[in-house]
């Protein structure tokens, strides 16, 4: 095998880096981000990639039983058969808006207060949890025609 002299392959190789020009322009940041100036473009791969890395996943719930959907069936009707009794208390036999009829309503363990403010023709219905204590209250002005 015979040696290349050093300078045989030194001096194409000085010539070739020395005829390199060095080009530079102005460096810019451009955001990907829709959300930080991006273009609006980039939204759809954004989130395909989020979802690929996404691991979490809910825990699963365990299926109802039979007992348990007929249980959760009967609870439903219950309170259901127990709404449509406490409005059916607020008006009389002809279907007219009565608060008088029934202004402290119990329902199962509810307790359902209904005031009325003659002045200006608000209602207020206060419903109680009797075992909780919880109490939700529904404001209702300008009753209208309910009056």
């Amino acid at each position: 095998m015979k040696k290349i002299p050093f300078s045989h392959w030194l001096t194409p190789l000085l010539l070739s880096v020395l005829s390199l020009s060095a080009d530079a322009s102005e460096l810019r940041y451009v955001p990907v981000n829709p959300t930080f100036g991006g273009s609006p473009l980039n939204s759809a791969g954004l989130q395909a990639n989020a979802n690929a890395i996404n691991d979490y996943k809910a825990p699963a719930k365990p299926p109802q039983t039979s007992l348990e959907r007929f249980t959760a069936n009967i609870e439903s009707a219950i309170i259901s058969r127990l709404q449509s009794t406490a409005i059916n208390s607020l008006f009389d036999a002809k279907g007219n808006f009565n608060p008088e009829m029934g202004t402290n309503v119990r329902a199962g363990n509810f307790q359902i207060q209904i005031t009325t403010d003659p002045a200006t023709g608000g209602l207020t219905l206060v419903t109680t949890d009797i075992t909780s204590g919880q109490a939700t209250s529904i404001n209702i002005n300008a009753l209208g025609g309910l009056q």
